[in-house]
């Protein structure tokens, strides 16, 4: 991903969370669940709940349930225990762990309570007002099943699922430990409102990224083709350049081949080099011949060498049969 790419999707998360958080802001209540029901069942000393509060509980479902409404929310049914009965304490974790603080907590629990984990139900909830410098400050709530199992045991025998456990505090406030049950389904217009009203802000943000993003396939695909064609030409080049260069300097410099194949064809027979030394066009024999001295007007008139002299006496050999010669000469071109 480009970072035009990465800012323009922060710039549709951000926007998107800010406009989705004003649209619910202007919804009624009876659309945002702020007027859901709490149905409490206080817990007795010995963790059973009255028979009348279930009665009562189950009376207030079944007139929720037969209320017909667009948006129709059931009850919040929470426990109640005393005080006393949810433990709470503040866990500290560093920022990397934050985000997955359950799983963090969890891991050490046995720890962090004097209970195990399978004993007690849990949650955590970020205190947001605790500062970032320590780290994360989280708020464990604990509560042990002893408490209110046998409670629970009688809902579900009547059929009722409570939704969470709770617990006044001191202050006024509410210590909550929700239940994790399966939520009844809502009704489908709960999930096309926002779906729908999330579409008409970002359909124009994806169509924009559709189309930079084949801008950007088409662009890669000829961008390919034409470093393909450059390699192709670049190997062509090369491969008539190199010969055409190699002609050249042939011409400029002489070829020793055909200097070396004109000398064999030309000197006679009984015409033999112990030395050639052949630098572009100017070339040095020496050797021995029986006619040594005819060398130097075969040289000239039969292969067309200029310039051919002796560079020094004619001597003989040590068996006194041939002559020893030194010639210099220009090959020709």
């Amino acid at each position: 991903m480009t970072i035009r790419q990465a800012s323009v999707s922060l710039f549709v998360h951000t926007f998107g969370r800010w406009w989705f958080d004003r649209m619910t802001e202007m919804l009624p209540r009876a659309l945002t669940g702020d007027n859901r029901r709490d149905i409490r069942l206080m817990i007795r000393a010995d963790g059973t709940v009255h028979e009348n509060d279930i009665q009562a509980c189950r009376t207030a479902l079944a007139g929720a349930r037969q209320r017909r409404s667009l948006l129709r929310h059931m009850p919040e049914i929470s426990l109640m225990l005393p005080h006393g009965g949810i433990l709470s304490r503040n866990v500290s974790l560093p920022l990397a762990a934050a985000r997955n603080a359950m799983l963090a907590i969890g891991y050490d629990l046995d720890r962090l309570t004097p209970f195990r984990a399978e004993d007690v139900i849990w949650t955590v909830t970020r205190d947001r007002e605790a500062g970032r410098q320590a780290g994360a400050v989280f708020r464990l709530l604990v509560a042990p099943r002893f408490l209110f199992e046998p409670a629970l045991d009688m809902l579900r025998g009547a059929g009722i699922s409570p939704t969470r456990l709770c617990m006044e505090t001191p202050a006024g406030g509410m210590d909550a430990i929700p239940f994790h049950v399966v939520k009844p389904k809502k009704h489908p217009f709960l999930y096309a409102l926002p779906v729908l009203a999330l579409g008409v802000a970002i359909v124009p943000f994806c169509l924009q990224e559709i189309q930079v993003f084949r801008l950007n396939r088409e662009i890669r695909a000829l961008s390919d083709r034409r470093e393909q064609a450059e390699n192709l030409r670049r190997e062509i080049a090369a491969f008539t350049a190199g010969p055409a260069e190699i002609g050249k300097e042939e011409r400029r410099t002489g070829s020793s081949l055909a200097t070396l194949r004109t000398l064999t064809d030309t000197l006679p027979d009984g015409t033999f080099l112990t030395a050639l030394r052949i630098h572009e066009h100017h070339v040095t024999m020496e050797g021995q011949s029986k006619q040594a001295t005819q060398l130097i007007g075969i040289l000239e008139h039969d292969a067309a060498f200029t310039d051919a002299s002796f560079s020094g006496p004619v001597t003989r050999s040590d068996d006194k049969s041939q002559d020893v010669f030194t010639i210099n000469a220009n090959a020709p071109d």
